[in-house]
């Protein structure tokens, strides 16, 4: 007898009206058995905010027009924590962007936004600038953010911590040894690391695997011993797909 083939399917979600448009450079996370996607660019850029529930198998069109609520974003983060979602980035290039820190919080409970500054009483003299690109993860009660580019500035290598308990940034130390600067790359979490992949460097794209430790705070680059010919960088999906196990 044959060996028993996996069961493991993507099958795509139909499309139903209400849904989101085409679009790539948005961003998306999963909480609490909801799906929420974020702005983007279709033909223009986007700052429509949606979530689909899994058990229902339907979009909903959320509030993103009341004062808190960020604007037209693109290539920005979006992660959970807590009931919390954390949007950081996707600006366009303005003196605006420039003078405020973008990152924006939407309680998934009572479904609203609020800004940070307005919920902390806390001054902050340290705190990113706007970012495009970049990777957004969260250990424990923090969220890191590395790399993505600053118009007019280019790629960045900066690495930032963010404590969602005290809601103050922290810039880390730029190590000798690390990824690097570089945008568009990947990044996930794993017990007590964060593994960063791909991306570009400038205009050339990278295929190298990097593990940064929480607790000793240094970069690893991981070998293996089969590397993929190519190189990859962030991408993104028009139609929206479900693997099943």
């Amino acid at each position: 007898m044959g060996e028993k083939t996996s069961s493991c399917l993507w099958t795509s979600v139909p499309q139903i009206s209400p849904a989101p448009c085409n679009r790539y450079k948005h961003a998306i996370c999963a909480y609490n058995g909801n799906v929420y996607l974020l702005g983007g660019r279709g033909k223009h850029s986007l700052k429509d905010f949606w979530k689909y529930s899994v058990v229902c198998n339907k979009w909903v069109k959320l509030d993103c027009d009341d004062d808190n609520a960020p604007d037209e974003l693109e290539e920005h983060s979006m992660v959970p924590n807590q009931g919390v979602l954390y949007v950081f980035g996707g600006l366009r290039d303005s003196a605006y962007s420039d003078s405020k820190t973008p990152l924006w919080l939407f309680d998934t409970a009572k479904e609203h936004w609020f800004y940070i500054e307005e919920q902390s009483p806390l001054s902050q003299n340290v705190a990113p600038s706007n970012k495009k690109g970049h990777s957004a993860v969260v250990l424990g009660s923090c969220m890191f953010i590395y790399g993505g580019y600053i118009d007019m500035r280019g790629t960045s290598q900066e690495f930032w911590r963010f404590d969602m308990d005290s809601r103050l940034w922290s810039l880390l130390s730029i190590e000798q040894v690390g990824p690097g600067p570089r945008h568009s790359h990947s990044a996930i979490t794993h017990q007590n690391y964060m593994y960063l992949y791909g991306g570009l460097q400038g205009l050339k794209e990278q295929r190298d695997l990097w593990r940064w430790s929480c607790h000793s705070h240094t970069w690893t680059c991981i070998s293996t011993s089969r590397s993929r010919d190519s190189s990859f960088f962030q991408s993104s999906t028009v139609q929206f797909w479900l693997r099943t196990l």
